[in-house]
């Protein structure tokens, strides 16, 4: 490997990690939940209905009767005064863990929310330092087909099949009629 391509694999993979501290903070920025919103609508948002006929439904959106109960459970619990983390413990040890629509945001959760990015960014990485050795090697010259090879030594084609005289292709035709027919 040159050092041509050692400096652009080294870019890329630069370029790949600043995306990445870029991705993640811009994501969790834009998740965050709008200020003018009370605590049950964003829990409301943030807990899935797990009836079995919505399909994980926010149970602030859903319209089955299970949503709704689960919907005045959530202002029962609001009203007491409870913090988010608690109403949300709450739910999680009713109904399970995949109640939650947004997933926390360590351990585990997070792994699988980044795993997605990150194998996407080392994948493009994989596919510049590809593609950028393709090209040293064929700015190099190693990528010669037989067909280059011939024509360099040969500059003046010869004639072949490919050339437009439709008497050479009748004649091979005929022979090999003649052949077959014996």
């Amino acid at each position: 490997m040159s050092n041509y391509q050692s400096g652009r694999i080294g870019i890329f993979v630069a370029l790949a990690i600043a995306a990445f501290f870029v991705a993640i903070p811009t994501s969790m920025w834009l998740a965050r939940p709008p200020s003018n919103v009370t605590q049950a609508e964003r829990l409301g948002a943030e807990i899935g209905c797990t009836c079995g006929t919505c399909p994980l439904r926010p149970i602030a959106t859903c319209g089955c009767g299970f949503a709704d109960t689960m919907l005045v459970r959530l202002d029962t619990e609001v009203t007491a005064g409870r913090t988010d983390d608690e109403i949300m413990a709450i739910f999680v040890a009713d109904y399970g863990n995949s109640i939650r629509i947004k997933p926390k945001g360590t351990g585990f959760d997070l792994m699988v929310w980044a795993a997605p990015m990150v194998l996407l960014m080392v994948g493009a990485v994989a596919m510049g330092a590809v593609i950028s050795n393709w090209r040293s090697q064929s700015d190099l010259g190693l990528e010669k087909t037989p067909l280059d090879e011939q024509r360099a030594r040969d500059p003046e084609p010869s004639p072949s099949l490919s050339s437009t005289d439709p008497t050479r292709y009748l004649e091979i035709v005929e022979g090999e009629l003649d052949s077959f027919e014996d």
